[in-house]
């Protein structure tokens, strides 16, 4: 998905935003068990703003925002990613509650709001949905060992309740068959996307020794501890240019020798047919080599080193 047809699909429900409605669900921390809020219809529109509100600001306004593959991420900002990796099992719950509506109510008699690690908001109608994910951090879950005032005529009066405090903004987006991810850190950190990643990587790690261009192709295995190498892997394994195109090992050995980037950090066996990678430096700049980050301008002759490319259109 690109970014104008993210956007060509948000704008239903921005566009149809009285039409459609909301459900609040929440998963447990003990299990990962889906329950559904019961919550006032005075307070469903209100909540259904806010988070209109976060998709409309965060993906469907910014001019410059990009979406790419979640295997292919970067320190580029004004991104958001699309998994096209192994979907963890609690992302997977966001289609549940599309599918069923025999989820049962969360007991607010007899379970603690500390219970809740995350919500799920769904917002549609019968044709289309849109499905949220938004972490929740202790801070905005108030159980009973807290004290709280609050304003009543002229004095304050203490809450008795435990309460939750929803704010604007989520970490991922479901629609239809598409898991957009918004905040990577919170996906590195929680699902075990670094395990996701390794599995990837050693694809990467494959197509790296099957083009038989690296004395050493095992000397990268170490790395995969390291999840921006292991991502980078990720990217070799489904986009590498250089192995895509099938370029000839005599060509990278002689482009290691002469472009400025690389002449003298990368080494080559005694036959100067191979790679030898024996530095982590040496193993970084391969890797940029595979993505074919290293270009030459046709017109001023100036060298770069750049991780956007974006493929001309000749059509135009």
């Amino acid at each position: 998905m690109n970014r104008g047809e993210l956007v060509q699909n948000l704008s239903y429900f921005i566009e149809n935003i009285d039409a459609i409605g909301i459900s609040i669900y929440v998963i447990l921390r003990d299990g990962g068990d889906i329950k559904k809020l019961d919550v006032s219809s005075e307070a469903l529109p209100n909540l259904k703003k806010i988070f209109m509100k976060s998709i409309e600001d965060d993906l469907v306004l910014p001019e410059e925002l990009s979406v790419l593959p979640l295997s292919t991420s970067d320190d580029r900002i004004n991104v958001v990613y699309e998994y096209d990796i192994d979907i963890p099992d609690e992302l997977k719950k966001m289609d549940e509650i599309t599918q069923t509506d025999d989820i049962e109510f969360f007991d607010v008699s007899n379970s603690e709001v500390s219970s809740v690690k995350a919500l799920l908001i769904e917002i549609g109608d019968n044709d289309k949905q849109v499905v949220l994910y938004k972490t929740m951090a202790p801070i905005n879950l108030y159980g009973r060992s807290s004290l709280f005032l609050i304003k009543s005529d002229q004095r304050f009066k203490q809450i008795t309740e435990e309460f939750i405090r929803i704010t604007p903004g989520f970490q991922v987006l479901r629609y239809e068959n598409s898991l957009i991810v918004l905040d990577l850190k919170t996906i590195e950190r929680m699902f075990g996307f670094h395990d996701a990643i390794k599995r990837e990587a050693l694809l990467g790690m494959k197509a790296i020794t099957d083009s038989a261009i690296l004395v050493n192709p095992d000397s990268l295995l170490e790395l995969l501890d390291d999840v921006t190498f292991a991502r980078k892997l990720v990217k070799v394994a489904k986009s590498s240019p250089v192995i895509r195109s099938g370029v000839a090992n005599s060509i990278i050995v002689s482009f290691c020798k002469t472009f400025p980037t690389l002449k003298g950090k990368i080494r080559f066996n005694e036959n100067e047919d191979k790679i030898n990678l024996d530095t982590k430096i040496s193993k970084n700049l391969f890797i940029q080599l595979l993505m074919d980050n290293y270009l030459t301008s046709e017109l001023t002759k100036f060298n770069y080193a750049s991780v956007a490319k974006d493929e001309v259109d000749e059509s135009i």
